[in-house]
């Protein structure tokens, strides 16, 4: 099963666009800890969050904030729908094999619609030449007046697919220092750290490693409430291990409150 009705409540703590559910309920939706789902209610609201496992949720209630109640138009307590978030990749594929389906069939109801004609010319062949002459030109222009409409048709499902594919090409990029930092990896790289911050509680930043250069990551008094994504050496993207020693122009991508992300620039910074 990929969605589930759930009692909406409200969480003590504030945090827009992120839920809280029972961890039994990520194998039901189909998906993993920290994705995307869609809520929606039954009078058609509909939002994005990102759900976090949590032993401590009761099975049958998904808990969010205030703010995203207000925008759902629903009370504390009020039911919603959760299903998982169809992927982009998804979304494009399905659009574009439906639009492969749509060519095809077109293309098969012309393929009949001349046989048809072929045969009734066969017929007429035993006909005299000027009853033959008649009912070729009868036969075309009949050809002609069936034939339009589908190709109509096939060139409507063409464009109506190309401007789904498009609506669904995400567009926004991040904060410009992020982005001079990405600009350096690989698409696929690059891809994933947007990703991982986009739509994160708190804000986001990349941080230049010099103060801390020589120090090993696993010495660093990273606070909670910071989410660190990655470091980046050059083209590279480097896995988080504490034996790993940063290096000056090191660049560490992360999230969490202002005055956090204020504490780690300082200690990596200077």
């Amino acid at each position: 099963m990929e969605e589930t009705t759930l009692q909406a409540v409200k969480r003590a703590m504030p945090g827009h666009g992120r839920a809280r559910i029972h961890e039994k309920l990520i194998s039901i939706l189909g998906i993993e800890d920290q994705t995307e789902v869609e809520v929606s209610t039954d009078a058609g609201a509909t939002l994005y969050l990102t759900v976090f496992a949590d032993e401590l949720v009761d099975e049958g209630t998904i808990r969010i904030s205030g703010e995203d109640l207000k925008k759902l138009g629903i009370p504390d307590g009020g039911n919603v729908h959760v299903k998982r978030k169809i992927p982009l990749e998804e979304q494009v594929r399905t659009a574009a094999e439906t639009a492969a389906t749509q060519i095809k069939e077109g293309a098969q109801d012309i393929g009949t619609k001349l046989s048809e004609t072929a045969e009734k010319i066969q017929k007429g062949a035993a006909e005299t030449a000027e009853q033959l002459g008649t009912k070729a030109k009868e036969l075309t222009d009949k050809v002609k007046e069936e034939t339009k409409p589908i190709g109509e048709k096939v060139s409507k499902a063409a464009k109506s697919s190309a401007d789904a594919i498009r609506d669904k090409i995400p567009i926004g990029k991040l904060a410009p220092e992020i982005e001079k930092g990405l600009s350096a990896l690989s698409q696929e790289d690059a891809k994933k750290i947007r990703s991982l911050l986009t739509g994160v509680e708190g804000v986001s930043a990349a941080v230049p490693v010099k103060f801390a250069s020589g120090r090993s990551f696993g010495n660093l008094t990273i606070p909670p409430e910071i989410n660190l994504v990655a470091i980046q050496r050059g083209t590279a993207l480097l896995e988080l291990k504490p034996d790993i020693v940063l290096k000056e122009g090191d660049i560490a991508y992360c999230s969490g409150p202002s005055d956090m992300i204020s504490f780690v620039t300082r200690m990596l910074e200077g």
